[in-house]
């Protein structure tokens, strides 16, 4: 139960390249995190999950679908999110609330341009190998910040449902 806790629905999109997903700089977390954020009015969380890809990243991406998701002409079926994620939101500036985060895989459409700026700015597209263990990444300013376990365990599945090194 909420408990009467406010909460905002919220989608992210692990985008994949080349064997690779986008982690981003989040300034006022002070934290790695895959493009993402809150819906908007009468948006469902997939077109969410590709907006936020398209603002924060500047690309355009599709998600990755189940394998034997229903097929019929009405009602329209959305993918299912990988997960979804209930994220305590504790911040400073903000009164406390919940994130219902729909989190889902998704690839680039077109070819990454892996060294090229991007709209969100700081970012790092990191693969297996970084993803593999405990990881930390160098925030913006050098000081290294470990990556949440969370986050590191679906990068690791976005890349391997994309189907590892496509």
């Amino acid at each position: 139960m909420s408990g009467g806790v406010e909460r905002h629905h919220t989608a992210t999109a692990y985008i994949v390249a080349g064997g690779r997903t986008l982690l981003l700089w989040h300034r006022g977390l002070r934290m790695w995190l895959p493009p993402g954020g809150h819906l908007e009015p009468n948006e469902d969380p997939v077109q969410a999950a590709i907006r936020e890809a398209r603002e924060e990243a500047g690309l355009d991406v599709e998600v990755l679908t189940p394998p034997g998701l229903l097929a019929v002409d009405r009602p329209l079926v959305l993918p299912p999110p990988a997960v979804i994620l209930v994220e305590d939101i504790v911040r400073p500036d903000q009164p406390f609330h919940q994130h219902i985060d729909h989190v889902y895989f998704t690839r680039a459409i077109e070819r990454v341009d892996f060294d090229g700026p991007i709209p969100h700015g700081p970012h790092r597209w990191v693969g297996l190998p970084e993803l593999g263990a405990e990881v930390a990444l160098p925030a913006p300013d050098g000081t290294l910040v470990r990556v949440a376990e969370d986050v590191r365990l679906l990068g690791i599945r976005a890349i391997e449902a994309a189907g590892g090194g496509s």
